[in-house]
């Protein structure tokens, strides 16, 4: 919008930061709203999916915080992810494991092998990618060969529903607001470490390693942290996927699994909290609607991912920024 000065030629007016906060936080109340409401309004198949984009959405996040935070391209957080559904799925269905015992001990687990494979962050670039990718196909391996305790490429199947304190969650509405709210409590506690002075020096340590040494920190401690708080989000990802999907197989910790979840997190807009889910939601809803009527719904994903990278490096975040900013101008 233009306003005429005294001497007639027109001068843009710039959005007030109080009405762009309100915006904000309009936004903010109508997407609650909508996520709220959305098992009434959008029936069965949608809740579904809205369900595997909100789990999806949260291993997107946990890979993210390192490549939009500090800067490492990881291919192991599928590995994470497929411990903690293992574990959860073996200890109850083998060993008739209380929800809540088996649910921490597979975070436990899966974080756990976060510990381990930490130490990969004293590499750096293409052998940080390099040294994932092997770590990955470590666990994808073992899923596969170790048939007597994993199932092989049959998995752990006939996981029962579960039962949080006595209050079972085998409606898939009851489920999917479980869900969301684990979901809402991770990314709000997400958003307070990536705004903190720990946030803060990953992001200088992805941008000037070097300086943020000189300056006192410990790069490599701040990064074996950050590696292992990604682990544990990969995790709980991981226990919310197993109880959804009823069952578990090598798939799981596959390569494929591991950039699909990079690739939610570039799509949605990278660096940031509500990115990786937007991704999420573009890819499972491109791939159910392409894969309804085309089989090489992979190359169609494909060629988006091309597409987005090229012209839109910044995701739909990027977008959207891109909009409110020529909107303030």
């Amino acid at each position: 919008m233009n306003t005429r000065s005294e001497t007639g030629m027109e001068t843009p007016t710039i959005a007030q930061p109080g009405a762009l906060r309100l915006g904000y936080a309009v936004a903010g109340i109508a997407l609650v709203v909508l996520l709220m409401a959305w098992p009434a309004i959008a029936g069965k198949f949608a809740t579904s999916l809205m369900t595997q984009i909100l789990i999806f959405g949260l291993l997107s996040l946990s890979a993210d915080l390192l490549l939009g935070h500090a800067g490492l391209f990881s291919l192991c957080h599928a590995a994470f992810f497929s411990v903690a559904a293992y574990t959860t799925a073996i200890l109850q269905v083998r060993y008739s494991v209380a929800t809540e015992a088996a649910a921490c001990l597979g975070i436990l687990a899966g974080t756990g092998l976060g510990l381990i494979f930490g130490l990969a962050v004293r590499t750096r670039g293409v052998y940080f990618i390099l040294v994932t990718l092997a770590l990955g196909y470590i666990v994808w391996g073992v899923g596969y060969r170790w048939s007597s305790f994993t199932g092989g490429d049959s998995g752990v199947t006939n996981v029962p529903s579960p039962t949080l304190f006595g209050f079972p969650l085998e409606d898939p509405t009851t489920y999917y607001y479980f869900v969301l709210c684990v979901v809402a409590a991770v990314a709000y506690g997400y958003g307070r470490v990536v705004r903190s002075p720990f946030g803060l020096t990953l992001r200088g340590i992805k941008y000037a390693e070097r300086r943020m040494h000189s300056l006192g920190f410990h790069p490599v401690k701040h990064l074996y942290c950050a590696f292992v708080l990604s682990a544990f989000l990969a995790s709980v990802a991981g226990v919310l996927y197993v109880y959804f999907n009823k069952f578990v197989n090598p798939v799981s910790a596959s390569l494929h699994n591991n950039v699909e979840a990079i690739l939610m997190a570039i799509l949605g807009g990278s660096g940031s909290i509500l990115g990786p889910f937007v991704g999420a939601a573009f890819v499972l809803g491109l791939r159910n609607w392409v894969s309804s009527f085309f089989e090489l719904y992979l190359t169609v994903m494909g060629i988006v991912f091309i597409a987005v990278v090229i012209w839109a490096p910044g995701g739909v975040s990027g977008l959207v920024q891109r909009l409110i900013n020529r909107l303030r101008s």
